[in-house]
């Protein structure tokens, strides 16, 4: 059964840009909030695969850890994700009466008046679980990479929204409405043209 990547609703016209423009490079600092323990190899995956899936829109992106922030950080451009369940393929095993409902998000941007937040949230225990569906449950260790690898994409496909200020899914790509966790794990998915002219056209500055 496939996945939710968000639940987005109403739609908006994408909008384009010159084919051919090569926008400058925008520092963005993308702050992971990690509400429980995690996986410092999942981590350095994400950070890697991120940077690979945003480069071409034109971002320099700097993951942080908000537990690691010092004193006073500044920001020229942020996103914030709230990192929720133990993300790393160990898991806790669930308490007896737990209900797993794989209907459900796998990430979500929010938005408020119409306007897409630079504020999401990442279900980390779906992620892992539709992995694992495909990956079994044996060796977790064996698989932190592929999970931050899992997290980078999910990431990504919210940033989108959030950057681009649309709640807009393409047919195809990283910035459709669902991936599978074979989608996940067979490393072809990427933004569409579609998607990143919208991204692009948010980094043009008005006039």
């Amino acid at each position: 059964m496939r996945a939710q990547v968000a639940v987005l609703i109403v739609c908006s016209g994408l909008l384009q840009a010159a084919p051919n423009e090569v926008p400058p490079m925008q520092p963005v600092t993308v702050l992971v909030d990690f509400e429980k323990p995690h996986s410092a190899v999942s981590v350095d995956a994400l950070r890697r695969e991120l940077q690979a899936l945003l480069e071409p829109v034109g971002f320099k992106i700097d993951l942080q850890l908000k537990s690691e922030l010092p004193p006073f950080p500044v920001f020229a451009d942020l996103v914030v994700f709230k990192m929720k369940g133990s993300c790393t393929m160990t898991s806790l095993p669930l308490p007896v009466e737990a209900l797993s409902d794989e209907r459900g998000p796998l990430a979500m941007a929010y938005s408020s008046d119409g306007e897409v937040l630079h504020f999401g949230a990442v279900e980390c225990d779906r992620i892992r679980e539709s992995l694992q569906r495909v990956l079994g449950r044996g060796n977790p260790e064996k698989h932190q990479a592929v999970f931050g690898t899992a997290l980078g994409l999910v990431i990504a496909h919210e940033m989108y929204h959030m950057m681009a200020d649309s709640r807009v899914h393409t047919k195809t790509g990283l910035t459709k409405a669902s991936l599978s966790a074979s989608e996940l794990l067979d490393g072809e998915l990427a933004l569409p043209g579609i998607a990143q002219q919208a991204v692009r056209h948010s980094l043009v500055p008005a006039h």
